[in-house]
């Protein structure tokens, strides 16, 4: 395989602007869908709350049924995501006659500080978003409302930050397959 031409790295600013494309996109997906994104995202909320509170009272087949709805839902939202959000996206099918994986290597390479800011991100993310709700804010309810909170909280964050977080990975490889079809494509051009 070709070694694409190593040009000079792009700044921190740009890398970390490249970076923050990503849950940008995202979160503008989930304005742009919020029907989809909620309602699908509402088969895990409503499992994580029933077996939050009654839990104890299903059996062990219906547990494992009801993780495979709640995963299933998961998996369906990033299918429909990518099916109507990214593979409708003229900048993804502009770059159609590359390879994806190349795509993908060629972003990889060339734009790693940008992944490794988006990985310092989505830590930061869910170290607020499961540290203050989880940890903190329990120690000021009452014994009696931790199982209701705990429940009210498993159904919200099923609602947002776990369908965020999984648009913004649907986010990624959108920005993978824009930006690495146009590295290829200016090393091609720089190279002919």
């Amino acid at each position: 395989m070709r070694q694409l031409p190593s040009p000079r790295l792009p700044t921190d600013r740009s890398q970390l602007r490249l970076a923050l494309e990503a849950p940008r996109w995202a979160l503008g997906c989930y304005a742009r869908h919020p029907f989809l994104v909620v309602g699908v995202s509402l088969i895990p909320a409503a499992e994580r709350f029933t077996v939050a509170l009654w839990g104890e009272a299903f059996s062990a087949p219906a547990h494992v049924a009801l993780e495979v709805l709640a995963e299933g839902a998961r998996v369906l939202l990033v299918y429909l995501v990518l099916r109507i959000a990214v593979l409708g996206d003229e900048r993804v099918r502009r770059w159609n006659h590359l390879p994806v994986l190349r795509r993908v290597r060629a972003f990889a390479d060339r734009r790693w500080p940008s992944l490794l800011w988006q990985g310092a991100l989505l830590l930061a993310l869910a170290a607020v978003f499961n540290i203050v709700p989880e940890q903190v804010v329990p120690l000021w309810l009452p014994a009696s409302a931790h199982d209701l909170y705990w429940a009210c909280l498993l159904a919200a964050k099923n609602l947002t930050v776990i369908a965020f977080t999984l648009l913004w990975m649907v986010a990624a490889a959108r920005q993978a397959l824009i930006e690495g079809g146009r590295l290829l494509e200016e090393s091609r051009s720089s190279a002919g």
